[in-house]
């Protein structure tokens, strides 16, 4: 059943700071900020299913920003799509920017850092998709971040129009079909994702190219208790000092994201129904962490409590 969040449930006092909040509490750790606080209006009209969540957002102007430290303290790993209803907007990442006008959509991940730039009056769609099912579906998925799917094409125009009625008629299905409804809406924007691959092309660094490659390799590594720096350059075909180098101008390390990555997968799997049964030792080692006790120590300092505590406010 879709949930409704909306400012007019405060008062106007106290209406952008439970913007933020209800933001936060609808898909990942964000900052918001907006021209005008005192006169800030917002609606988020939220449905979170099996597969996917997906939401109708409208409200006043805002600037929202994923940070590092949002990063750092989230366990969830998910794309986003925002397709632009009303007004115009933009998402940008990765030093790529796409305007949005009506119809159009674009892709970002909660795994770096992103911004969206949204209008007074402006209304979108937001879909968000857990990392490793898209990835499935789009293995190239981290090179197609903040590139515009336009709306005004012909294969762009039925995948809004349909996306919008097919997310619209889901709480009213059947749970027999609310499965297949998902995997559609799904497969409609990776085949609006997928003809962009077609086209040419660049990154604005030659290293951000390097490094999506390498953060790819380490996330289908993960499950190697050996895999370290050294194996990620050897993969690579690079030297450990070039790719340290690389690292560092986007302000971390190769160990701390080979860490933070297992750290974030464990975090899932002990939010996961479905691992319940499973010991915590289980999950970290299929995550390429043995030592508990390491476990541990890297858990609070990351996440702020015990694996065990974390598990327990699923």
């Amino acid at each position: 059943m879709a949930i409704l969040l909306s400012t007019n449930s405060v008062r106007q006092v106290e209406r952008f700071a439970f913007w933020r909040e209800a933001v936060c509490d609808a898909y990942v750790h964000l900052d918001c900020e907006c021209s005008h606080p005192d006169e800030f209006d917002g609606e988020i009209v939220l449905n979170r299913l099996s597969r996917l969540s997906a939401s109708f957002v409208s409200g006043s102007q805002q600037s929202v920003r994923r940070r590092r430290k949002d990063i750092a303290r989230a366990g969830e790993e998910s794309f986003l799509i925002s397709l632009q209803m009303r007004r115009e907007g933009s998402v940008s990442q990765h030093d790529r920017e796409a305007s949005l006008q009506p119809g159009d959509f674009a892709l970002y991940s909660s795994v770096d850092r992103y911004r969206l730039e949204l209008p007074d009056g402006f209304r979108q769609l937001v879909v968000q998709i857990p990392r490793e099912d898209l990835l499935n579906r789009l293995p190239k998925a981290d090179l197609l971040t903040g590139i515009g799917v336009s709306g005004r094409s012909v294969l762009g125009g039925i995948i809004n129009d349909s996306a919008v009625r097919l997310v619209s008629a889901i709480d009213q299905s059947p749970d027999a079909v609310k499965q297949s409804l998902q995997e559609t809406v799904v497969d409609l924007f990776v085949t609006g994702l997928a003809s962009l691959q077609e086209t040419k092309y660049e990154l604005s660094k030659p290293e951000q190219q390097l490094l999506l490659r390498a953060d790819a390799t380490i996330r289908s590594n993960l499950h190697r208790p050996d895999f370290d720096r050294r194996s990620l350059a050897a993969e690579l075909g690079l030297s450990l000092r070039r790719l340290s180098e690389i690292y560092q101008s986007d302000q971390r390390s190769i160990a701390s994201t080979i860490r933070d990555m297992r750290l974030s997968r464990i975090a899932a799997d002990l939010r996961d129904a479905r691992y319940a049964r499973q010991s915590i030792s289980d999950i970290a080692f299929r995550w390429g962490i043995e030592n508990q006790q390491s476990l541990t120590r890297m858990f609070k300092t990351r996440f702020g409590t015990a694996p065990r505590d974390y598990r327990s406010h699923r």
